[in-house]
């Protein structure tokens, strides 16, 4: 499943890119490749910051542990497919992506572990909270 959705990001990402080049020809900006890929990302970032800026000042009111797991979660993926390509590029093992994706799956896997933990603290923790007397001031 996830191969299939990387290889119909890919398609996607090469029409977006035919057509950008087709239409630096059609209105003769003769911006070059770097050139495209400047605008291109920078506008895409903007775009993204501004996004992912919304969403998260939502979720830092409900929780910030929401955030980190995004951020994290965010910067395994990366490490994920650096990893992968390091190891095509020097020979180290074989590029796989099953890797990445079992690489993801430990990453839920032990965060899920955590969150219940978390969740099991914080209900021992409202119940004895609960069942204490309040000191009383003298």
């Amino acid at each position: 499943m996830f191969e299939m959705l990387l290889r119909e990001l890919t398609l996607i990402m090469a029409q977006v890119h035919d057509s950008l080049m087709r239409l630096n020809d059609g209105f003769e900006l003769r911006l070059g490749d770097k050139d495209l890929h400047f605008v291109i990302m920078a506008l895409a970032a903007m775009l993204l910051f501004f996004l992912v800026h919304a969403v998260f000042r939502r979720l830092a009111k409900w929780s910030i542990t929401a955030v980190s797991f995004i951020y994290v979660f965010t910067v395994m993926t990366v490490l994920g497919f650096a990893i992968e390509i390091g190891q095509r590029i020097s020979g180290t093992g074989e590029m796989d992506f099953a890797d990445i994706v079992a690489g993801l799956y430990g990453v839920l896997a032990f965060f899920a572990v955590y969150t219940a933990y978390r969740l099991l603290a914080m209900g021992v923790h409202a119940l004895l909270g609960k069942n204490r007397k309040p000191k009383s001031s003298k």
